[in-house]
């Protein structure tokens, strides 16, 4: 198609310039001078099949995409058939696509969170409609100006597919897309779903994070036959400076088998959220996991001779660059510290001769100050997620393992180390570097670190269900972080009906915020009064008769969201207090107080408010307050995006009940050291 149309009309729009042509269609801005607005217009390349039931398939599917309604979606105004050409007008967007974005290289990584985050809620959305995109790429992300993504193009794959000719519009392979973000079942022209979706959101991630995509090829052939035989590189091979958990997070979500990725699109960004932050991030800053170790230059090895008395020589299970780097460091710590404390002695004994030689012998050195313990090599890290439940999911990822005899294979287990429970995760699949994932999610829905509070790995030459070799890597936490845990997130004898603690402070704060709603709706000052009265009673677990009409009442289930709130922050107070809890532990714990502290303050804002509208003899006058309760009521469920970054974060003032179960999983994380480290 050329660029005739400029200066001409389709139906209401006028043509005014060319924004940008594909295979499928060409993109031009457009004005609506009835109601002076700019738009885009979509014409579809003229192809043979346009017949009277390829424009009704057309109409069809335009109508199909008219009904989705999301701040993440790019609203279609209208569609048309004018001149023979098919047409759909858009918002116009004037701040580009991610495509243009990514000219300029890698984004930052809370950038490509929020963008994420936003393209899955769409997703998720979509699919729930029983709509699929099928062409997710950076040209189908668009950006406001103000840098909010907005997707694009829903339906023009699938109009296309039905057609038998079409697919040599995109590329010569015979599919129907863009061959560079496809997944294995749609570059095999098998039926897919939305997890097809989640794929390509994951080459795009991808894209983001290193630049590049995955998989390079000359062809659109060869680049399909990548997308279905080989594993997508490591992020880090191409961007060490990003948390290796990342990896994680996109291995399984470019898994070849859908069943194997994320179920839907925010559970990957969830997890692609935690990857970069919290506790994951501090854990993962060991030199052992910040790179793998490459063959010793002649310098390297030459400051390795100089700093040992022994030739240099590799241990299995060590990484022994991190451990020659950890001793120079703290040679040089104690040195200097010998010197200062020489000099403060000689200070506040003017009669001793000043010496300014430097002790040298290692017994003066001790004699002063204590040489630090290098910390303990860590060689992975294993991180809880959410399929179904929080926790259900584990993500482990290890990098510098020794290599084993041959016949033998790492099998990791998790492990209940009080009851001596064991399950088995399965066999890690190293590359030349020592490096694996695995992933594996609990077919029961059950939260995996409210269970287990140990994993280790031994070499196995059969597989089975209990481990037979040694144990050659292991980390834990402590059992009371899993009992915790266990009480917050799965069951409780404080629980409604032996229920989890959480669960019991959710449901009665979701009866909480309908009763607050009532009260706001209410039409009359009696009903505000008797809402009012259930709301607080609600949340405090009370019965009292706070509408003075000689009784009591409370509909919710007697307990009270106070009541789970303190039960959740005695388990915790335990298990920051045990003393096998370390710094990575009490730093996760304190997270997930935030949030407690949170809904603390906003159930004690929508108590206060709701006692103000008891006081109330007229309904325009608390009629702010009546929102407010609400808003505060949704915000002590949900939690508050406050800095506007598109992520409720474990912050004061954001988060809320709902991140006490993301937030809590972290706990239970997993950091893997050599056996005897451990």
């Amino acid at each position: 198609m050329s660029t005739s149309l400029i200066g001409q009309s389709l139906g209401k729009i006028q043509i005014r310039e060319l924004l940008g042509r594909g295979g499928m269609a060409t993109v031009y801005k457009g004005y609506q001078s009835d109601i002076d607005r700019y738009v885009a217009i979509k014409v579809l390349t003229p192809i043979p099949e346009m017949d009277v039931a390829f424009v009704e398939r057309f109409k069809l599917e335009a109508r199909t995409i008219a009904r989705l309604q999301h701040p993440h979606i790019l609203p279609l105004y209208d569609y048309g058939d004018d001149k023979g050409l098919l047409y759909l007008v858009t918002a116009y967007i004037s701040g580009g696509s991610l495509a243009d974005r990514l000219i300029h290289g890698p984004m930052p990584l809370p950038t490509i969170s929020r963008i994420l985050r936003e393209v899955a809620s769409a997703l998720d959305y979509a699919h729930r409609q029983g709509i699929v995109h099928r062409d997710i790429k950076p040209g189908n992300i668009l950006l406001s100006d103000e840098g909010y993504a907005l997707l694009a193009d829903f339906g023009i794959v699938k109009l296309l597919e039905s057609t038998n000719t079409t697919a040599n519009l995109t590329n010569p392979s015979g599919v129907v897309g863009t061959p560079a973000y496809m997944s294995p079942e749609q570059a095999n022209g098998q039926e897919i779903d939305g997890r097809n979706d989640i794929y390509a959101l994951g080459v795009v991630l991808y894209e983001m994070i290193t630049g590049r995509q995955p998989f390079q090829a000359e062809t659109p052939v060869q680049l399909l036959l990548k997308h279905l035989t080989e594993p997508p590189p490591y992020v880090r091979d191409f961007n060490q400076d990003v948390p290796p958990a990342i990896d994680i997070v996109l291995q399984r979500a470019l898994a070849k088998d859908p069943d194997d990725r994320y179920q839907t699109a925010t559970a990957f960004a969830e997890a692609f959220s935690q990857a970069i932050g919290g506790v994951d991030t501090i854990m993962l800053t060991g030199d052992s996991l910040a790179a793998p170790n490459k063959p010793k230059t002649s310098e390297t090895a030459k400051t390795a001779a100089l700093t040992s008395t022994e030739p240099y020589t590799k241990r299995p299970g060590v990484n022994q660059k991190t451990v020659t780097l950890l001793m120079l460091a703290a040679a040089a710590l104690a040195l200097i510290l010998a010197v200062a404390a020489l000099l403060t002695a000689n200070q506040r004994d003017s009669m001793t001769p000043v010496s300014t030689d430097v002790p040298t012998t290692a017994p003066t050195v001790a004699a002063l100050v204590a040489t630090p313990v290098p910390a303990a090599p860590r060689f992975g890290v294993a991180s809880f997620t959410t399929t179904s439940v929080p926790g259900d999911t584990l993500n482990l990822s290890v990098e510098d393992l020794a290599p084993l005899p041959a016949g033998t294979t790492y099998t990791a287990w998790l492990e209940n180390s009080a009851e001596a429970q064991i399950l088995r995760l399965g066999t890690l699949s190293l590359d030349a570097l020592g490096r694996g994932i695995l992933t594996y999610t609990e077919p029961d829905n059950m939260p995996l670190p409210a269970i287990y509070n140990r994993i280790f790995l031994t070499a196995e030459r059969e597989a089975g269900d209990a481990p037979t070799g040694d144990v050659l890597y292991s980390g834990s936490v402590p059992i009371a972080v899993t009992t915790a845990l266990h009480n917050i997130l799965w069951a409780s004898d404080e629980g409604i009906q032996g229920g989890s603690l959480l669960d019991g402070a959710l449901t009665e704060a979701g009866i909480a915020l309908q009763h607050s709603g009532l009260a706001a709706s209410a039409t009359n000052v009696g009903g505000l009064h008797q809402h009012a009265e259930h709301t607080i009673n609600i949340l405090l677990g009370t019965r009292d008769d706070l509408d003075g009409d000689g009784s009591g009442t409370n509909p919710g289930r007697g307990i009270g969201v106070r009541f789970f709130l303190d039960q959740i922050d005695q388990h915790l107070q335990m298990a920051g207090s045990d003393p096998e809890a370390d710094f990575a532990v009490q730093t996760q714990i304190e997270y997930v107080r935030v949030c407690l502290v949170n809904a603390r303050n906003r159930m004690d804002e929508v108590v206060a408010l709701e006692h103000e509208l008891l006081a109330a003899s007229d309904l325009e006058a608390v009629a702010t307050q009546r929102n407010r309760s609400t808003e505060v009521g949704a915000a002590l469920i949900e939690g508050v995006d406050l800095n506007e970054n598109g992520t409720v974060e474990l912050f004061e003032g954001e988060c809320g009940l709902q991140q006490v179960g993301e937030s809590g999983i972290v706990m239970g994380n997993l950091t893997l050291q050599a056996a005897g480290d451990s």
